[in-house]
């Protein structure tokens, strides 16, 4: 159990940090622009599209690749949950306040999670709605909330984001810094994007079993890794990261 009085303190710290607030409010907005954008572009590829390209149109998973960028936002939100005490110097007086690393780690995760759950629910469900309305509009197909692949996405997807926070957490206590979690976290996450250009075997790997390209491809349905696995791989995935940081935070000065 997480003491109420540490997840109280600890969402005093979170929101008297200036850039807490800015990154949550920017991962929401930056997610709607994004819906907007990648529709727009998806309509237009539709609309020049052959006979059958347009059967094979997939708009749910075109329409969402903005995705792929609100995840660095998100991880980068969690970074900050360990990282500004640490740039701040009142990691000690944190410590000495609660007693227990394992105590404040753990309040830390919850607020991770109960910062960044409601925040990764309306940019996902924004860039849905922004996405496929663009796409209506421009006489492209669009799926409706109540289609299967759609209610697992919007179901799915803030969780996978939220569990991207808890792995820039991670981060944050094993660097103890900023620039270098951030920098860490969006080269991690963004090398699923080079899967085009490396070596078969190399793509395979990075675009099926990477864990963030596994998680998104589960919650958006084209993964080939059946929904357990493409879902237990990153869980498992972060709570080894979460595990390493204790690890590290007990081991070493504050």
């Amino acid at each position: 159990m997480i003491d109420a009085g540490i997840l109280r303190a600890e969402w005093t710290k979170f929101s008297s940090i200036r850039a807490t607030m800015v990154l949550a409010a920017a991962s929401v907005a930056v997610a709607a622009a994004l819906g907007w954008l990648f529709g727009n572009a998806t309509a237009v590829d539709y609309a020049a599209a052959t006979a059958q390209e347009r059967l094979d149109f997939e708009p749910l998973e075109q329409s969402m690749r903005g995705l792929y960028i609100v995840q660095l936002l998100i991880a980068a939100l969690g970074v900050l949950v360990a990282s500004s005490e640490y740039g701040a110097g009142t990691m000690r007086a944190s410590l000495a306040a609660v007693g227990r690393r394992g105590h404040l780690l753990a309040a830390k995760a919850g607020l991770t999670v109960l910062t960044t759950l409601p925040v990764s629910v309306a940019a996902v469900w924004l860039m849905y709605v922004t996405s496929q309305s663009t796409l209506a509009a421009g006489g492209a197909p669009y799926l409706t909330p109540g289609q299967p692949a759609v209610l697992r996405m919007l179901l799915t997807g803030p969780l996978v984001l939220t569990a991207l926070a808890l792995f820039g957490l991670a981060l944050g206590f094993l660097l103890r810094g900023t620039a270098p979690a951030v920098n860490v976290s969006t080269t991690f996450l963004l090398l699923p994007m080079l899967a085009s250009v490396a070596p078969d075997f190399v793509s395979g790997f990075l675009s099926v079993y990477w864990p963030n390209a596994a998680a998104f491809g589960a919650a958006l349905g084209t993964a080939p890794l059946p929904a357990w696995a493409g879902f237990g791989l990153p869980a498992g995935f972060v709570a080894a990261m979460l595990a390493a940081a204790f690890v590290h935070f007990r081991s070493h000065d504050a």
